[in-house]
């Protein structure tokens, strides 16, 4: 089953990260990506506002798919939108504490998941508690190149798709 998530929802639960830092979504997005792995699930990541240089979505990379509302929009939105666009439902995991987005995925016949259910599933599977410290044991043997361009261009607030 895939999840479809509410990243600050997630992040606002989490007790080693703060929606005030301007790094969380990447951080939520690596600790994600490592689950996705680990569990051969795919997962969607709903966060609101733009991302850095007003694109509406990161490239999906090791099962994660990252999309931003647009300017006008919330996330709660898109997530309603995913929900009554999905094809299968039934075979989906919502995770979200706005009754808005649960009262969606439940007409829907979608399984609903609280952030902290989320969490513990994410230790259990993890074998740790999700934080900060794993990111940091965690780093890769070798920088992709074009990924770190990608990631560089991001930032400057360029549209990396564009060139």
């Amino acid at each position: 089953m895939p999840f479809l998530i509410d990243g600050h929802n997630l992040i606002g639960a989490m007790p080693d990260l703060r929606l005030e830092d301007p790094d969380d979504e990447a951080r939520l997005v690596e600790r994600l990506q490592r689950l996705a792995m680990r569990t051969g699930r795919r997962i969607t990541v709903i966060f609101d506002r733009g991302a850095p240089g007003n694109i509406s979505s990161w490239p999906s990379r090791g099962g994660v798919t990252v999309r931003f509302a647009p300017s006008g929009t919330t996330a709660d939105e898109l997530l309603i939108r995913q929900i009554q666009e999905e094809r299968n439902p039934r075979g989906l995991i919502v995770v979200s504490s706005d009754r808005r987005v649960q009262e969606a995925a439940r007409r829907r016949g979608a399984a609903v998941w609280s952030a902290p259910e989320f969490l513990d599933y994410m230790q259990r599977r993890l074998g740790a508690q999700p934080s900060a410290r794993l990111i940091k044991e965690e780093k890769p043997e070798a920088v992709d190149e074009g990924e770190l361009k990608y990631w560089i261009e991001l930032f400057q607030g360029k549209d990396p798709e564009r060139g």
